[in-house]
């Protein structure tokens, strides 16, 4: 058992605790985390981003971590069997697995800043009956192990003009201000960091990836905005605005105080259980509603299109100088992994507008492309240097938009096996693009078609078929997604991937991913995507004889528009590169 679960475990018999919950989560829900708040990661070693343990203080309870299936061969890879028993599965589990050992496991540590009102609640509701007890802890208790911590916070501010986000920050807060006179309250508390910086107008660097700023806000029907925070330059940014007050982040329940026979809009999905018990507290009233701003920001308006449609000609071409690139070198013996996430990184900075990547690059050669969030470290780090599939997805956000792309390359000789199971994917990616659904279907009902030619050959990926995607924000943005329990409507206007996959343990990964736009067809009773991204396809790997002639017709028309809008941005001196667009364009 390593020193720090000791040191745990050792603390929750101190306090006479028989477990502690440990999800992977900040108190903002985020998918992404500051590398401080990274628990689950520190006491177990798990460096995926979705899960939750366990931790139990008991002889007779072995600790819990569960995740998903795109973790499947990273929790084993990375977490100690010795002290961990390794499930798939999400909340509804972990509530199911103290079901099981409510006899052994009684008293219940939680952090009540990382448990949603839904957790909690889906939580008691699985163990009513139960004699399990759940102790809110004041300090988390890993926390109070964790004495090395390193806290380096970087809180620029900036600003997203009108001009690419096509709406003043007023006019948002006007929209709020009418659904909170419309369910006839008097505030709504927005605890969604990228809903906030959406509704503000404003990106920040508190995250790596995330261009949040992690802070929450009580909006008043009066378009009052209460922002409660640890980000210090909004004060300075803001100092002007007699609309919009700051507040330290522990202050909010001196605000409560002063807000007596108020009613609020609370989001259970989000909110955490500290905020919902101080409004209890204090004897205030709130309903229930599903967060308006995450349905305002999902559905793009004309400026933040253009915006999209600008960063992925920008990312195309980067991308192109980096095949290029690639292809020039593969046969060096040289190129690793981590080098080749850095050259495109480069590559990218090059662009004035390039803020930042949008997630950490996935590169991944040979049998680490099977593992599907893989993220290349020294001890992992493979070297380019025999025939097998190398799979990159990346992404970038630019002033103006974000991006995101998966290409799967062949190196060296493909084999009849790789060119299979490549086209597959690729018929999946042609039935999502060229999908005609009508309004009012859900994302679920589309997910089936990036499964179908997997499906046939008795195949099949452990993750979603598309996921949302925020305009200069987070990546993946909920609740959009096209996954076999999305219950999302899919709108006009709405920025969606398109990934399906196959991954062959301990031997290659296949993901192909291209962003698209939901658009109205011209009876506008159906709806249709509409392609953004412009990244050739990977020609050696198709298997012609497997396709139709409309996904042949359309691998061939959206190559013609990867030509013809990237050839428009090389450099006419540059001959080379635009012959090396031309051939990775060709008509099959």
């Amino acid at each position: 058992m390593s020193t720090k679960l000791k040191l745990l475990i050792n603390n929750m018999k101190l306090k006479k605790l028989d477990a502690l919950l440990v999800p992977r989560t900040d108190m903002y829900s985020g998918e992404e985390v500051p590398d401080y708040e990274e628990r689950l990661k520190y006491i177990t070693n798990f460096s995926g981003s979705a899960g939750n343990a366990i931790i139990s203080a008991s002889s007779e309870v072995k600790s819990v971590i569960f995740s998903d299936g795109r973790y499947d061969l990273q929790l084993k890879k990375e977490v100690d069997p010795k002290n961990f028993d390794c499930f798939m599965g999400g909340f509804k589990d972990i509530c199911l697995f103290l079901k099981k050992n409510e006899k052994k496991l009684k008293n219940i540590a939680i952090d009540p800043w990382l448990l949603t009102l839904k957790q909690y609640d889906l939580l008691t509701s699985s163990l009513k009956g139960s004699k399990i007890r759940f102790e809110f802890v004041d300090k988390n208790l890993i926390d109070e192990i964790w004495v090395k911590k390193s806290c380096v916070v970087k809180n620029k501010i900036f600003e997203i003009s009108n001009q690419i986000n096509g709406e003043s920050s007023s006019s948002k807060i006007n929209r709020l201000k009418n659904i909170i006179k419309k369910n006839n309250c008097d505030f709504y508390i927005l605890f969604n960091p990228a809903g906030l910086s959406w509704l503000l107008n404003i990106r920040g660097t508190d995250l790596e990836y995330s261009l949040v700023i992690r802070s929450f806000c009580i909006i008043s029907k009066t378009g009052e905005v209460f922002i409660f925070t640890k980000n210090h330059m909004l004060k300075k940014y803001f100092y002007k605005n007699k609309q919009i007050k700051i507040y330290k982040l522990d202050d909010f329940s001196n605000l409560f105080l002063n807000l007596k026979n108020k009613k609020f809009l609370i989001d259970p999905n989000f909110l955490p259980l500290k905020i919902y018990d101080t409004l209890k507290e204090n004897d205030l009233s709130y309903q229930f509603i599903n967060c308006p701003v995450d349905k305002f920001k999902a559905i793009k308006n004309p400026s933040e299109l253009s915006g999209f449609k600008s960063a992925h000609l920008k990312d195309g071409l980067a991308i192109l100088k980096f095949l290029f690139w690639f292809e020039k070198n593969v046969n060096s013996n040289k190129l690793t992994e981590i080098c080749m996430s850095q050259k495109l990184f480069d590559i990218r900075s090059l662009d004035k507008t390039f803020i930042c990547e949008s997630f950490a690059t996935i590169s991944a050669f040979e049998e680490n492309g099977a593992i599907i969030h893989y993220k290349a470290d020294i001890s992992s780090n493979k070297k380019i240097d025999k025939s097998s599939l190398y799979l990159i997805d990346t992404g970038a956000h630019y002033l103006d938009g974000t991006t995101d792309t998966t290409r799967t390359l062949l190196v060296g000789k493909a084999k009849s096996q790789m060119l299979n199971d490549y086209t597959l994917v690729l018929k999946g990616h042609i039935a999502i693009a060229t999908a005609s659904f009508p309004v009012g279907t859900k994302g679920r009902e589309l997910d089936i078609l990036g499964r179908v030619a997997l499906w046939s050959e008795g195949k099949d990926y452990a993750h979603g078929t598309g996921h949302g995607v925020g305009h200069v924000l987070s990546v993946h943005e909920g609740p959009i997604s096209i996954s076999k329990i999305s219950e999302c409507f899919i709108e006009p206007g709405m920025v969606i991937s398109n990934e399906p996959g196959y991954y062959k343990k301990g031997v290659y990964g296949i993901r192909i991913e291209n962003l698209e736009v939901v658009k109205e067809k011209t009876n506008k009773k159906f709806l249709c995507f509409e392609n953004l991204t412009r990244v050739p396809l990977e020609l050696n790997l198709i298997n012609k004889q497997m396709l139709s002639p409309f996904e042949i017709n359309w691998i061939n028309n959206y190559h013609k528009k990867v030509y013809q809008d990237l050839s428009k941005l090389i450099d006419k001196n540059d001959k080379e590169l635009l012959l090396f667009l031309k051939r990775k364009t060709t008509i099959i």
